[in-house]
């Protein structure tokens, strides 16, 4: 059932996806980039303070629920915390600007910037609260409810985003369109909420979600300010238009991690079951063949990002973006680390280890926060420092860099206390990766590739040469494809789907 859920969430992920990209798009072709760049700036700035809404909370709230705590003063206790942490977290927003605009005299590069970001704050607002029932859902292992109410966000802030774009209404008319598709996501993650008990918050349960939570605490903020410090920084040395060049390649490259984070949301409970039950070796085996399974779908989607990445940016952006080419080169790769990194880190959070994860994330953050120092600016003036001046190709170097590191650490922490060494078949998937990437590269230099139907069938020549090669090796063998085509046997996962939504699932 894992197998079934994982596709589901791989499912919604790919027309979230779609989604998205069709939204991006829109922004792409009638939208300049300066605009795009406000709201990456707005939407980078107020996720730093994010880290004060969650705090680790939403992963000791499923780490509790899956142990399988009493429901109704876990439900309590974790909506009490959200809702407190929601209002510190604006409080301490509204209170950051004033006291750069007033105590520091400072002010942004425009009156946009500013107005964006107040309604990048009522967003993130609505999205903290929401968590308290689709924390709750993925604490039950409920995908379908979970992913639904995230769908239809999609679907209504893309509608409106396809709106405003078209006829280009103007950024904060597009930063409306995070708070138009959160309050759908709101609603309809509290309608499938109904009946769920509540009872009242529990001092002692808090006490336990703290314990847990601190540790994450750390992880979360690390998390947070890891992967939105980069747009700050650009915005803060450079302009808003690299922050739009740059957040629309983040964008298009983060569209692979839906395979990553479809395992790790279901791998952290199932894990946590299984260490309650002391299954040692069952969490071992889940962990590996997760670890195989996200490499294998993982490595042809890389390389055909990076070797084509100037038709990609041509036709499913604009070449208003061409100048974040290099950015495409170095960024994709990020990805690939954070999914060889996935399954080691929610065996430990599983195994109740929270604190590795928390040191991982932490040493990431710093290598990350120094990096897009030294790489980014052209120099610090005011203590007459020359840098290295790459701007969002340095955010890019960066981010690998520190992903990179990220892996080393919980590969060896995972090995040192459970004895697991990896999967070594995911070396096939390097052997296979790069002649297939190689192949690629030459039909590119020799052939045009122009138009949409082009990059399709060049990235499934490439993704057939890639498995062929899997094939040969006898990695990619009949019963892979048989427990794929069954995974993602359509009847099968609309039966599941009205089974969970009618309670019949657990």
């Amino acid at each position: 059932m894992i197998a079934r859920k994982s596709a589901l969430i791989v499912a919604t992920q790919i027309i979230n996806g779609l989604l998205g990209y069709i939204g991006l798009k829109f922004i792409a072709k009638y939208m300049q980039p300066w605009q795009y760049g406000i709201v990456g700036f707005a939407y980078g700035f107020v996720a730093l303070f994010s880290i004060f809404g969650n705090l680790g909370f939403n992963a000791a709230h499923i780490k509790r629920v899956s142990e399988g705590k009493d429901l109704e003063k876990c439900i309590a206790t974790f909506a009490t915390v959200k809702i407190i942490l929601a209002g510190l977290m604006a409080g301490i927003v509204i209170l950051s600007i004033l006291i750069w605009k007033y105590v520091f005299g400072r002010g942004f590069e425009t009156p946009l910037h500013e107005k964006a970001i107040y309604l990048m704050l009522s967003y993130f607002v609505l999205s903290i609260l929401a968590s308290i029932m689709t924390s709750t859902f993925t604490a039950r292992k409920e995908i379908a409810k979970t992913r639904l109410p995230l769908f239809f966000y999609n679907l209504t802030r893309i509608a409106a985003t396809i709106f405003v774009a078209f006829y280009n209404l103007g950024v904060l008319a597009l930063a409306y369109t995070y708070i138009f598709g959160e309050i759908f996501h709101f609603a309809f993650a509290l309608f499938l909420f109904k009946g769920y008990p509540i009872g009242k918050p529990s001092l002692e349960y808090f006490k336990s979600y703290f314990s847990f939570a601190k540790p994450m605490a750390i992880a979360t903020a690390s998390s947070i300010i890891m992967t939105n410090i980069d747009k700050v920084f650009i915005q803060l040395f450079w302009s808003a238009t690299q922050v739009g060049e740059y957040f629309a390649i983040f964008n298009l490259s983060r569209f692979i991690i839906l395979f990553s984070g479809a395992i790790g949301t279901l791998l952290l409970p199932t894990v946590s079951e299984h260490h309650a039950k002391n299954n040692t070796e069952e969490i071992k085996r889940i962990t590996t063949l997760s670890e195989r399974y996200l490499s294998m779908i993982v490595f042809p989607i890389i390389a055909i990002m990076v070797v084509l990445a100037k038709p990609i940016i041509h036709m499913l952006l604009s070449d208003k973006y061409m100048p974040a080419l290099h950015v495409l080169y170095i960024l994709p790769l990020f990805v690939l680390l954070e999914a060889l990194s996935r399954p080691y880190q929610s065996q430990l959070q599983g195994m109740n280890m929270p604190e590795y994860t928390r040191n991982r994330v932490f040493i990431m953050m710093l290598i990350n926060v120094f990096l897009n120092l030294i790489l980014i600016p052209r120099d610090i003036r005011s203590l007459g420092i020359k840098l290295a001046g790459l701007g969002a190709e340095g955010a890019a170097i960066a981010t690998v860099i520190s992903y990179f590191a990220g892996l080393v650490y919980i590969r060896f922490v995972s090995w040192r206390f459970t004895g697991i060494k990896g999967n070594k078949r995911v070396l096939l998937h390097v052997i296979a990766a790069i002649p297939s990437g190689l192949v690629l590269y030459y039909i590119s230099k020799y052939v045009s590739i122009s138009r949409w139907y082009h990059l399709i069938a060049a990235g499934m020549f490439g993704i057939a040469i890639y498995f062929g090669i899997l094939f040969l090796m006898r990695e990619f063998k009949r019963e892979e494809i048989n427990f794929f085509m069954d995974t993602l046997n359509i009847r099968k996962m609309v039966e599941y789907i009205k089974e969970e939504l009618h309670g019949k699932r657990p």
